[in-house]
């Protein structure tokens, strides 16, 4: 098989290139394709490989376009069922129509394997355009994107050299302002409650580090599958957490969801909240002031988020060039679940 390499700004590699890449002709290439049955299992698996080395999607569009561009743009986000995602993706997909973009949406369910599936589908329709969330992706979905080379805007996490573009915020960070919060609330044990993702993961671990830098006991964690129903979750959580470590006085929760849980079965287990348990969520979705006790948490502006990325991803579909990463930040909202302790 000879070789040859695929960078940003190179053109998307064509069928004839596929072919070199393993040593076929272009129709041998194309069969094996679209249909693997009439060529060997040898030949199929060849060609496999180097369109997944190469970087080739098949374009199903061949034929059907007069002009390169399509305006449409390829969005994905990990779920709907949150409101931070759903309000980051309801502005995003606002923006881009009255810059006459049309959106077609991708749920990856946190499973950056499935991103890569849809992305390939996707990327067959020659969008002009992809948003993904994140910046955690396989390294075929990379190639796919550097192959295809077409603006990439990722959302909601913030890196300083993202893969194109990127407009968000800091996890890590995030994760350090909540402990420290607790820790002026004058709690001395605070413990995590978060799902398995790799968001709330990274939280974790900026909380963990501002443990560490002040000295304090190493904080309990209780991690529980994101596929889980929400339904239950706040007191498993909790009830894990009491049986792990009883002496947590204070919990962070990957979700404002989850703290509303834990809020309930606090009140259920007759725990005064917060003298006997501080509570904390993520999010500030709109149920956390109505709370009882109203929801401590921290702040993240979905809506700026999918509005700044549809105009980074606008002007870059343009052929412009704005700054490529944005960190809009968060805030700490101190509520009455972590009033200072008397």
């Amino acid at each position: 098989m000879s070789t040859r390499s695929f960078s940003r700004g190179a053109a998307a590699p064509t069928l004839k290139d596929l072919a070199r890449l393993a040593g076929v002709s272009p129709i041998t290439a194309s069969r094996a394709l679209h249909r693997p049955e009439l060529v060997a299992e040898s030949t199929r698996l060849r060609v496999q490989s180097a369109a997944e080395q190469s970087g080739y999607v098949p374009n199903s569009l061949a034929g059907g376009l007069t002009s390169r561009q399509t305006r449409l743009v390829a969005a994905i986000v990990p779920t709907i069922g949150h409101s931070l995602f759903s309000d980051m993706v309801g502005a995003l997909i606002t923006a881009l129509a009255e810059a006459r973009y049309e959106t077609t949406l991708g749920i990856s369910s946190y499973d950056v394997e499935h991103e890569e599936t849809w992305l390939a589908a996707m990327l067959s329709r020659r969008p002009d355009g992809v948003v993904l969330t994140g910046t955690e992706h396989t390294m075929r979905t990379r190639r796919l994107l550097l192959s295809a080379d077409i603006p990439v805007v990722e959302l909601w996490d913030y890196i300083p050299h993202p893969m194109d573009a990127a407009v968000g915020f800091s996890q890590e960070e995030a994760g350090r302002a909540a402990f420290h919060h607790l820790r002026a609330c004058g709690y001395k044990r605070p413990a995590i409650l978060r799902a398995d993702d790799s968001r709330a993961q990274r939280r974790a671990q900026g909380f963990l580090r501002a443990a560490a830098e002040l000295q304090a006991p190493e904080p309990v964690q209780v991690v529980f599958p994101e596929q889980r129903p929400q339904l239950g979750r706040g007191r498993e959580a909790l009830t894990a957490l009491r049986a792990k470590c009883d002496h947590a006085d204070a919990v962070f929760c990957s979700s404002d969801a989850l703290a509303q849980g834990v809020l309930a079965h606090a009140h259920a287990l007759g725990l005064n909240v917060p003298q006997q348990l501080g509570v904390m969520g993520f999010g500030d979705q709109a149920l956390a002031v109505d709370c009882v006790p109203a929801l401590s948490t921290v702040r993240i502006d979905g809506a700026n988020i999918g509005r700044l990325g549809a105009q980074d991803l606008i002007a870059r579909m343009r052929g412009g060039q704005p700054e490529p990463a944005r960190d809009v930040g968060f805030a700490v909202i101190a509520r009455a679940s972590t009033a200072l302790k008397s």
